[in-house]
Formats: C-alpha cells, sequence, structure tokens
C-alpha cells in the first residue's frame, strides 16, 4: 500500500472518530462546541472544542461553566456564588462578568478541551459536509472490506496450491 493511500486513510480514521464524537457524546449528556472567542484563553484556546456535562448544573467557585443568556452560550469560570447567583468572568478579561448568572441558565460545567478541533468540528457540523464524509466513509469501508475478503480469498488459493 502507497504511503499516501495510508495517509488518507488515516485520515478518513480520524474523521470518522472526530464525527462519531461529535455524533455520539450528546445521547450521553455531553455537548460539544466550538470556542469561538478568546475571552477564556489560555485555557481555552480559540477555535478548540469544549465537553460540557450537562448534569453538572451546581458548579464551584473555579469551575468554567457554559450559561445560556437569551440564545447565546457564554462560557467563563465562576468567581464565586452570591446567594442565588454565580459571579463569573473569562480568564483574559479585566473585569467580571456585569450580569450574575443564575443556576437556571447553566447549561453544564465543561469537563475537557481538545484544542484545534473546533474549526474541525464546525466544519464536519455542516449538513453537506457531513453527508459526503459519510458517504465517503462508507464507500471506503465497503472498499476495505471487498480488498480483505479477496486477500483472504488468495491467502486461501495459495494454500491449497
Amino acid at each position: 500500500m502507497k504511503t499516501a493511500e495510508k495517509a488518507c486513510r488515516i485520515l478518513f480514521v480520524l474523521l470518522a472518530v472526530t464525527g462519531a464524537l461529535l455524533l455520539f457524546l450528546p445521547y450521553r449528556g455531553i455537548r460539544v462546541e466550538a470556542v469561538l472567542s478568546g475571552s477564556m484563553e489560555p485555557d481555552l484556546k480559540t477555535g478548540g472544542v469544549i465537553f460540557t456535562d450537562v448534569s453538572r448544573r451546581d458548579p464551584e467557585p473555579g469551575d468554567i461553566i457554559t450559561y445560556r443568556i437569551g440564545d447565546t452560550d457564554v462560557t467563563h469560570r465562576v468567581v464565586r456564588k452570591e446567594k442565588e447567583n454565580y459571579i463569573t468572568k473569562g480568564d483574559a478579561n479585566d473585569k467580571e462578568d456585569m450580569i450574575p448568572v443564575k443556576r437556571s441558565q447553566i447549561t453544564g460545567t465543561v469537563i475537557g478541551t481538545i484544542p484545534a478541533l473546533g474549526y474541525l468540528a464546525v466544519f464536519l457540523r455542516q449538513k453537506t459536509i457531513f453527508t459526503i464524509l459519510a458517504i465517503m466513509m462508507i464507500q471506503e469501508t465497503i472498499f476495505g472490506l471487498i480488498r480483505w475478503k479477496g486477500e483472504r480469498r488468495e491467502k486461501l488459493r495459495r494454500k491449497l496450491i
């Protein structure tokens, strides 16, 4: 097998694994989102991916949470708790957020991050791109199975000769 062909196969496997993570983690209670701003640098790099556990909605100071303001998701660190509200701040911001966060706004606590994968995740979430890649993955799997079956048949034929 040629080096370029091996590299393409490895790339397809990586894309398949990434796609599977993006599709199946939400069913396990983990939201996968891309970091779109630099307010949490250096911990959460712009273009990275964050994994948010939606079952963890009662954070402690120091935890990074994702919360909803209108139609927008914001991911910032909890600085302190005041009565029923949480005071948050982006690590790269000079000041705390002006509006306290209510517990009902919290969608979850960030449990992990992968730098730079967000650009790929945003790209893969486009329905057209995802559909094309899914068809390519299915095609590659079928061709791989046909090749594997042919190699097995050839081995058996050689043994019989």
